[in-house]
């Protein structure tokens, strides 16, 4: 409206919502969280799958490499588990006291009257322990975690990602070369000169940093990416968001990488990093004498 360019007002903050990641981005990677993830992971291959520990280094990177997590790395290459069991093992034995509650994010995220939701590949009870931790359990509109993308255990993959993410597959699974055990030798597959990709078996896990996972996300919760800001420690899944149509905070290096918008050592900078977030509140917020006909748009 008129009064708008006399007055500087604007009728719509730039974003409509914020996306954030939770591990390594609302919490520090000092915290020893993810390491002692790593160790747990490497324990269930060994104890759970009976992966020779000698061999899950070189095979838990390739799968985390190729497949986004190790977990839908083993489920691509064969190894059928309960994804709950895994979940637990892995997450039920984290050192959680050392997530320390944070006020200075707590003030940040209340400050701002935008949609605030969290999008990890981590299960909803892992989630869920981490934002009490952290005393940021009532600052999101909710959490789009591995149950929500795959809210089924599924044994097989089809070639249709709609059924991939919602519904139980019946195709046949991808055939690819296995060492005798019915286990795709992923490792012996790298190990040839010149290795396809295309020879690779799928996941029926969806996750970052698959761009269908982020679309599908961005579908379930309705977010326009063209108006979110997406909050991650993974230069991968940054740039998978970015390619989506996601405006991109990259959290824990100041260096910017390909696909990053912003890049910020600690989420505790994003106030002086991206002003216009609370700029644009004020300015909606600016109080006038006389009927001056201004329109506000801000998602609370």
């Amino acid at each position: 409206m008129e009064y708008e360019g006399r007055y500087g007002l604007t009728q719509r903050t730039k974003y409509d919502c914020l996306l954030f990641d939770l591990d390594d981005t609302l919490y520090p990677y000092s915290s020893g969280i993810a390491a002692a993830t790593g160790k747990n992971i490497q324990d269930f291959m060994v104890e759970k799958l009976g992966i020779d520990r000698s061999k899950i280094t070189e095979l838990g990177n390739l799968l985390y490499k190729h497949y986004g997590t190790t977990m839908a790395g083993l489920r691509a290459i064969g190894y059928d588990f309960d994804y709950d069991e895994y979940h637990s093992f892995v997450h039920g034995r984290l050192p959680y006291e050392n997530i320390k509650p944070d006020p200075v994010i707590r003030s940040l995220l209340l400050s701002l009257p935008i949609r605030k939701i969290i999008f990890t590949n981590a299960d909803k009870d892992h989630a869920v322990k981490a934002l009490n931790r952290l005393g940021l359990e009532d600052c999101f509109e909710g959490i789009i975690c591995f149950e929500t993308l795959n809210p089924t255990h599924k044994s097989n993959v089809s070639d249709d990602e709609d059924d991939i993410a919602f519904v139980g597959s019946t195709a046949t699974a991808t055939t690819a070369s296995t060492n005798g055990s019915g286990i795709f030798d992923i490792v012996g597959h790298f190990a040839q000169p010149n290795p396809s990709l295309v020879g690779l078996p799928k996941t029926p896990i969806v996750c970052k940093p698959s761009e269908f996972a982020i679309e599908q996300a961005l579908k379930i919760a309705n977010i326009n990416p063209q108006r979110t800001l997406f909050f991650e420690d993974s230069v991968r899944n940054i740039q998978a968001g970015k390619r989506v149509g996601l405006h991109t905070v990259r959290i824990g290096s100041s260096q910017r990488v390909k696909g990053a918008d912003y890049a910020l050592e600690s989420i505790h900078y994003m106030k002086e990093a991206i002003p216009e977030l609370w700029e644009a509140d004020m300015k909606s917020e600016v109080g006038y004498s006389g009927k001056v006909p201004v329109e506000t748009s801000v998602t609370a």
